[in-house]
């Protein structure tokens, strides 16, 4: 896709952005994602650089906890350079070798239960580390918290300081042979107990309502993919406690509500799920 066609957060076009970060405007750039800001893959000498936008908080939150999980061995992008634009942030960033999970899974089915176990094992390593201290807690004090300020709270909710990334799915890991070569986005990372982050995560491998739309033998390899991330994982997550998952539930229905405005009924299965875990959790 040619690097004139799409804008950033506060009208700056990507030729503005690559020029503001040193690279040349006749690089080339394809989307890549990014659920808040954007994010391209940048084809450019010296690459190719993954290039985000974002607020100057969500940026800066990003890079805080990308630091921690980098110190501590775990593959994070290297940020080759923030720049301020206002109330908006760039970073330019390594691009990270390997495919995505799914992506890896499709190409080799009988590797699902293997790449699992590699998930569940970074996952566990992950929440060995402490949270930055300035990281806001994904449940606070009355219950809420992200993204479920304003839903009634459920009582009895694990506490904790450990790093959570809340969005450990298949799009967001890079595989690369044996090993988790890239975890990515981590615009949703929170403080918390481990319990809430696995929650979450079982979610995003179950239960996702667009799963519902995948063929009968692509939700097989989701269901051999979990396994195998709870495997690698540990016993932690094959027992996650209802009210975790009563709350991770929640999360998602709030995280996809927008999303689903225009047709709520896709979210009804999820929907049940969630009240089923919230009657066991009371």
């Amino acid at each position: 896709m040619g690097a004139a066609s799409r804008n950033a957060p506060g009208q700056h076009d990507l030729p503005e952005l690559l020029a503001i970060v040193g690279l040349p405007a006749d690089a080339t750039a394809e989307p890549a994602g990014g659920a808040t800001g954007q994010l391209w893959k940048v084809t450019a000498p010296g690459g190719p650089f993954a290039l985000r936008t974002g607020s100057d908080f969500t940026i800066g939150r990003q890079q805080s906890v990308m630091a921690v999980a980098g110190r501590a061995g775990l593959p994070v992008p290297e940020v080759l350079q923030r720049v301020d634009i206002g109330f908006d942030a760039v970073l330019l960033l390594s691009w990270l070798p390997g495919a995505t999970v799914f992506d890896a899974v499709r190409t080799n089915p009988a590797d699902a239960h293997r790449i699992g176990a590699l998930m569940g094992e970074a996952q566990r390593l992950l929440h060995a580390l402490a949270a930055p201290p300035a990281l806001s807690g994904v449940v606070d004090g009355d219950g809420g918290g992200w993204p479920t300020s304003g839903v009634p709270p459920i009582e009895g909710l694990p506490q904790g300081t450990s790093l959570l990334h809340l969005d450990w799915h298949g799009l967001n890991l890079l595989v690369d042979g044996d090993r988790i070569s890239g975890v990515l986005d981590w615009d949703n990372a929170r403080a918390g107990h481990p319990l809430l982050d696995l929650a979450r995560s079982y979610t995003l491998l179950t239960v996702e309502p667009t799963f519902a739309t995948l063929q009968p033998y692509e939700r097989e390899l989701l269901v051999t993919l979990a396994d195998g991330w709870a495997t690698g994982y540990g016993e932690a997550a094959r027992s996650i406690p209802a009210s975790c998952l009563a709350w991770a539930g929640r999360a998602m229905l709030a995280d996809l509500a927008g999303r689903y405005a225009d047709r709520p009924e896709a979210l009804a299965d999820l929907q049940r799920w969630t009240e089923s875990w919230e009657r066991r959790s009371t």
